[in-house]
């Protein structure tokens, strides 16, 4: 960086001072490589509060990347304003400015305001640095406020203190409203000592604290923890399944452990599969890597379309069965379902699969002519998509079903569908599917007419009727 002359931050302090919004943001930006002083530091810090946001944003942002271990004592001075957008505003930057913020604010003078030590502890939490520990330590031996305590607990939780747990421990059956968040903090620190206490403490504690447990476990705990999970599969229900699914998928990536599969299990994982967040659904999904089952399988296509990842998942255990959705496609296209555009891409994918890699697919012609009697139902839906995945499909599975169809695909109001049908065409050897590119040279859609005479240039076809309609 370069040093600032005197004259120069002077001048800087006097617009940041008294300048209009757009010459504080320009001198603002003109600092971003300069070394400065402390001064120049405090009248930046003050910007902070200032009433227009473009001058906020840019004062925010010089703090962050220059980084001048000046700033957390002039920014901390904002954490006891009544103004809750600055006093928040001041939290996010001394947590950006991390280690640089510990000593000023262990060191800022509180007064006992509890609002303004759980906002001290809480920013201290976030930094997570551990030289914040014992300062955290003081302050939970001495308060008797629970907003505060629950802080404190909090706090040394993310900083990872081992020497809290004792502490903790003490603390957990002060007040039931502890707990909960007295699990997660002995979670996140990690030693065998929280481990048997909460492991100890499990069957007789409330749903709540049950739960939290259960989710505390999986980053906690060992290979014998994974048993433990395993034996209380038969009492767990409702929603603390997402946190026994999740502990367990955790222990077997640490433990190189394999989850055995019941039917305990597999209703758990169902119900993960129905009720969880996409990440919960991905865990479980991630857990029945070694096996199939088709209840599982069935429940995972009413997933297609929820998320990338999620569909990523679904179409590699698809392509490990494919005559499962060979078999279910016809129902579902009957059936409607609310992602049958997601159905029909996956259904598609899995046939180009299967032929790609020569897999057989043991499914019987009545099987087949079920499907390409349910696909050809879709060539006139009213979704775009639909009718032209279902076209694509229709010419995989039965080249005479889809010469029968034609007129009605040849038809399509969409464009973009009648060049995918001269794509397809063009490639198939024969002249079944020539008057169809012979009807295209005349099509209203230019792009579609130039697809249909370069389509007629690759199949040879010597007569271009301009009167093919």
């Amino acid at each position: 960086m370069i040093k600032m002359k005197i004259e120069d931050q002077l001048k800087t302090i006097e617009i940041l001072k008294n300048g209009s919004a757009e010459s504080k943001i320009e001198a603002l930006s003109s600092l971003e490589s300069q070394e400065f002083s402390a001064k120049v530091c405090e009248v930046i810090a003050d910007l902070i509060k200032n009433e227009d946001k473009g001058v906020r944003n840019a004062a925010t942002a010089l703090i962050g990347s220059n980084r001048n271990a000046s700033f957390p004592a002039f920014v901390a001075r904002y954490i006891t304003v009544n103004d809750l957008s600055v006093r928040n505003l001041a939290g996010e930057i001394l947590i950006n400015l991390g280690s640089l913020s510990v000593e000023p604010l262990i060191n800022f003078p509180h007064h006992d305001d509890n609002d303004t030590l759980k906002f001290i502890i809480d920013v201290l939490g976030l930094i997570g640095d551990e030289r914040a520990s014992l300062f955290i330590l003081g302050i939970l031996s001495a308060t008797e406020n629970d907003n505060v305590i629950l802080a404190c607990l909090e706090a040394l939780g993310n900083v990872k203190f081992d020497g809290a747990v004792d502490v903790m421990i003490l603390f957990y059956d002060r007040n039931e409203l502890y707990k909960p968040t007295i699990v997660e903090a002995l979670g996140k620190i990690g030693s065998k000592v929280a481990l048997e206490f909460l492991v100890e403490r499990f069957p007789n504690e409330d749903e709540l604290t049950k739960y939290s447990i259960v989710e505390s476990l999986g980053s906690l705990g060992d290979m014998n923890t994974f048993f433990f999970l395993l034996e209380q599969m038969a009492e767990i229900n409702g929603p603390m399944v997402l946190p026994l699914i999740r502990s367990l998928s955790m222990l077997k990536e640490k433990c190189y452990l394999d989850i055995p599969f019941d039917n305990r299990m597999k209703n758990l994982l169902l119900y993960t599969i129905a009720e969880g967040t996409p990440e919960d659904k991905k865990t479980a999904f991630n857990l029945i890597d070694t096996f199939d089952d088709k209840d599982i399988l069935g429940a995972s296509l009413n997933l297609l379309g929820e998320d990338y990842e999620l569909d990523e998942l679904i179409r590699s255990k698809m392509y490990r069965n494919t005559d499962f959705i060979y078999l279910e496609v016809a129902r579902l296209i009957n059936q409607n379902v609310p992602n049958l555009r997601n159905v029909l891409e996956l259904f598609l994918l899995t046939i180009h699969y299967s032929k790609e890699f020569n897999l057989p697919v043991n499914i019987s012609m009545v099987e087949i002519r079920n499907i390409v009697h349910a696909v050809t139902g879709l060539l006139d839906h009213y979704d775009e998509e639909i009718r032209k995945t279902a076209m694509e499909i229709l010419f995989e599975l039965d080249l005479e079903s889809a010469l029968l169809f034609i007129d009605v695909m040849a038809n399509d109001e969409n464009g973009w569908n009648r060049i995918r049908l001269l794509e397809i065409i063009e490639n198939i050897p024969g002249t079944e599917f020539d008057p169809v590119i012979l009807k295209f040279i005349n099509d209203e859609d230019e792009m579609v007419r130039e697809r249909a005479a370069y389509a007629a240039g690759i199949k040879n076809i010597s007569q271009l009727s301009t009167n093919a309609n």
